[in-house]
């Protein structure tokens, strides 16, 4: 895939989530920031990742009452 590597999206991605759930580790996060970011196959909306696994795994951790 072109563009920004993946390990640099997650790392954005956990460091604002890190914010929100400051009680929750950063390898916790990674590893559900990783999964999502895997789900995610279309390269149309590469550009996009960031945000889309962002929100996805806020939703979730919210949903898991964390």
């Amino acid at each position: 895939m072109g563009g920004v590597p993946d390990d640099k999206i997650v790392d954005e991605v956990v460091g604002r989530l890190a914010t929100r759930f400051p009680g929750l580790s950063t390898d916790f996060l990674a590893k559900r920031v990783w999964a999502n970011l895997k789900s995610f196959v279309n390269p149309a909306i590469r550009n996009f990742l960031p945000v889309l696994v962002e929100r996805r795994v806020t939703r979730e951790l919210k949903v898991a009452s964390f």
